[in-house]
């Protein structure tokens, strides 16, 4: 590991401030420093600044419920429709700061009995350990653990290589879909919950504050914007400060379901969050429903075929 300067942010804007500065090299943001450890044991990554934001404001780490009304305009324009291709509809939506840790999210009363999905995702990651010091942010942004990308021995494309070396070699937890790029899967245990439950991220960035529905900021290198270097659409100076999720409604529910190899700490074999919401009319039991993969392709997977057969059932 090489050396490098501490800086300990005192507000989100002073470390979106170091970030962006170019004065005494490359910059990396920590937080919980759960993946960002590993990057650099591995050499992935050798920044000369570690800015760390583990101990920004409580706000960062708070979980609560924020009445429709207060839920900031840059969130409610980004919400999902109560009618297909309507307007965004304002809601009530569950706020959870970005340095809110997996531990947290699993054990909120709140979550466990409205967010089960949430609740579920969060509680079936890595260990009890992990989860205790994981943050909700650092968890969404975490690099792939593909064995080929965090090999030094292994030039890859997402290290600036010239090929997927898991398309032929070893590639067990890979990805079976969108996969014609890097198969590598995005390792995110909340991502697949929070993509079916419509999460909008609020971020911080040199021009201020901005919004973007999840399934917009995670992108894989085949699609529009994507970068086969890169997960997600963050600009490496800005930081997620919050995830809004929307409350489900009386006749909205979820479900989170992960299969493993083993019951002790194992990356999953897949993942599936469904969302729905039942029909008021008779004749059809539901009349939406989102079903999103996960660990099976390089972001989460919307299995719209799933979609379709549950929208068909009596």
């Amino acid at each position: 590991m090489n050396a490098f300067t501490w800086i300990e942010a005192k507000t989100a804007e002073q470390a979106v401030a170091e970030l962006s500065s170019e004065r005494g090299g490359p910059a990396l943001l920590k937080a919980g420093g759960v993946d960002v450890l590993d990057r650099l044991k591995e050499g992935l990554e050798t920044p000369e600044r570690l800015v760390n934001i583990s101990r920004l404001g409580a706000g960062m780490r708070e979980i609560l419920v924020t009445e429709a009304k207060s839920v900031p305009p840059l969130v409610t324009k980004l919400l999902p429709s109560d009618k297909p291709g309507g307007e965004p509809t304002p809601r009530d939506c569950l706020k959870v700061g970005a340095l809110a840790t997996l531990a947290q999210v699993a054990s909120h009363p709140q979550i466990t009995q409205l967010l089960p999905a949430l609740s579920a995702a969060a509680s079936g990651a890595a260990t009890p350990q992990v989860r205790q010091l994981a943050t909700v942010g650092g968890n969404l942004m975490q690099r792939p653990r593909c064995w080929y990308f965090r090999s030094a021995e292994y030039q890859c494309l997402k290290k600036g290589g010239g090929e997927c070396f898991a398309r032929e070699g070893e590639n067990d937890f890979h990805s079976i879909f969108d996969n014609r790029v890097c198969s590598a899967v995005h390792p995110s245990a909340l991502a697949t919950a929070l993509w079916a439950l419509d999460a909008v991220v609020l971020i911080t960035g040199p021009q201020g504050e901005r919004s973007a529905r999840l399934s917009a900021l995670l992108v894989s290198a085949s699609q529009p914007g994507g970068d086969v270097r890169r997960e997600n659409k963050l600009a490496p100076e800005e930081i997620i400060t919050a995830l809004y999720v929307p409350m489900p409604k009386a006749n909205e529910r979820n479900v989170y379901l992960k299969l493993k190899q083993k019951q002790s700490f194992d990356w999953p074999l897949v993942e599936v969050a469904v969302a729905v919401r039942m029909s008021q009319k008779p004749g059809a039991l539901f009349e939406a429903a989102r079903v999103v993969l996960g660990s099976v392709a390089p972001t989460p997977w919307r299995a719209k075929a799933a979609e379709a057969a549950l929208l068909k059932l009596q």
